[in-house]
């Protein structure tokens, strides 16, 4: 009896002539888009270069997760710090984001793959390549295809969002080398999306995301390429997944969002440094955010009534307030 295997998508004739539903797509990447644009709007306010370079650190381990591999966030940040000295795997990929408008080619691939590849040859694979669910094209065709690939990357336009997620799929079900293949359909991902914000920073962290998400993430890519071209099912949710990094990161920096409104709101209010020790204390927690004259004294070294003197002067200029409960025990905030 002749058994009937079903086909990779790669294995159709016109595999990459991908489709999904628009009018679901388009409904999703609207939701995807107004989220990402009240964010980069708060990035703009309160933009932290130390805080990003964290923030990056922590996408790049989560890539490196996805693919088994347990990369230290600290370690990473720091090779983010020394910038072109760092290590190759790290410098590739902040390129991939800060340099994502220069056009992709087949050596910044190798390069990449160079980078974090056990092989540092530079050429594609040459033999049959399974990971799991997950089978590449036949050895022979990789050349012509990755050229159709960078050809589209390059020349579509399509919007920038649903074209990361065409592209990490595609470059996955290509599968061009030996390894590696998953951080560099993420690093791909992170370069378009990169061009389509018009950013060269990280502005939220989707690997993180997807590696919360990590068998759900790789059931959709399997279903994917099982299936005949329709990719409405993986985009879907990938817009999901990339709108719900961005409103994670939102609410990260809502407390700092904050403070830099506070801050400027009282900028032009003259306020001694004893002062502004206080209030930068209570916004850092050095200081309880509802505080006493004892805590006040204690923080600045100060006596009881010099600590007095200072909250009051906070209160008279309308920087902080009295709690409701009065008397020995009373408490303060900043408005």
């Amino acid at each position: 009896m002749t058994i009937f295997r079903p086909l990779f998508i790669h294995q159709y004739p016109d595999w990459t002539l991908f489709r999904y539903n628009a009018q679901s797509v388009t409904d999703a990447l609207g939701q995807t888009r107004l989220q990402e644009g009240r964010l980069i709007g708060i990035v703009d306010l309160v933009s932290d270069t130390e805080d990003e370079t964290r923030m990056l650190a922590q996408d790049i381990a989560a890539s490196y997760a996805l693919d088994g591999y347990t990369l230290d966030p600290e370690w990473i940040r720091k090779e983010i710090a020394k910038k072109n000295s760092a290590s190759d795997e790290i410098r590739n990929w902040v390129g991939a984001l800060q340099n994502a408008k220069l056009p992709l080619t087949e050596d910044r691939l190798f390069a990449w793959h160079a980078a974090i590849g056990q092989n540092k040859v530079k050429k594609f694979r040459t033999k049959e390549n399974s990971v799991g669910p997950f089978t590449g094209v036949g050895a022979e065709r990789i050349t012509l295809e990755i050229g159709r690939f960078i050809d589209w990357f390059e020349n579509s336009e399509q919007d920038g969002a649903i074209k990361a997620a065409i592209a990490h799929f595609w470059f996955l079900t290509i599968r061009p080398f030996e390894d590696g293949n998953g951080r560099i359909a993420r690093a791909l991902t992170t370069m378009l999306l990169a061009r389509s914000e018009n950013t060269t920073r990280c502005q939220y962290a989707l690997n993180k995301q997807i590696l919360d998400q990590r068998e759900e993430y790789l059931n959709q890519l399997a279903r994917a390429q099982s299936g005949n071209g329709d990719l409405t099912e993986w985009i879907l949710w990938f817009l999901k997944t990339l709108k719900n990094s961005i409103k994670s990161r939102e609410s990260e920096i809502a407390g700092l969002l904050k403070k830099v409104t506070f801050l400027q709101r009282n900028q032009q209010k003259d306020l001694s440094s004893r002062e502004r020790k206080i209030v930068e204390a209570v916004w850092n927690g050095t200081l309880s955010a509802v505080f006493s004259v004892k805590d006040v004294a204690a923080f600045t070294g100060t006596s009881h009534d010099s600590a007095l003197r200072d909250v009051q002067a906070l209160i008279q200029k309308g920087v902080a307030r009295a709690e409701n409960k009065g008397g020995r025990s009373q408490k303060y905030s900043l408005v």
